[in-house]
């Protein structure tokens, strides 16, 4: 496998434990682990940051320390690597409103690093699985 892209939902589930993942994801996540290939994209920090923004009734993410550091953490955690967003990256991510109607700024680049890079996202995302469910080609996910 040449590697796999953590869905924001993902890490921080992974990380924190607080929703178990499906036995398919941990694997593909222990393998690419093994190899250097689990990958996050900087895209993820800003979810992470705005997510943690909601007030308690929309239940933010519990992180115990600034994004930053939650992230950097996360990062050694995992034994993931950042993928940066290149010019390749924004172009398709911009492109991917256009494509599938999907608008979440957050999932574009998600979707079009994944696209761009050729690698599976591991999400459990509604719209995303619909996405690749009804685009057959356009994007691999394994379900988390």
């Amino acid at each position: 496998m040449p590697g796999v892209l953590l869905d924001t939902h993902a890490l921080y589930w992974l990380v924190s434990g607080a929703v178990p993942l499906r036995d398919e994801a941990l694997v593909a996540i222990g393998e690419n682990q093994a190899t250097g290939t689990l990958y996050l994209s900087p895209i993820t920090a800003w979810e992470l940051a705005i997510a943690a923004q909601k007030p308690p009734h929309r239940d933010p993410p519990h992180l115990d320390a600034t994004i930053s550091n939650w992230f950097r953490a996360a990062i050694r955690a995992t034994s993931s690597r950042v993928l940066p967003i290149n010019r390749t990256i924004a172009i398709e991510a911009a492109e991917v409103p256009n494509a599938t109607g999907h608008k979440d700024p957050g999932d574009c680049y998600l979707i079009a690093t994944a696209r761009i890079r050729q690698i599976p996202i591991i999400t459990r995302d509604a719209v995303i699985r619909k996405l690749a469910a009804e685009n057959p080609g356009y994007l691999d996910l394994i379900l988390c």
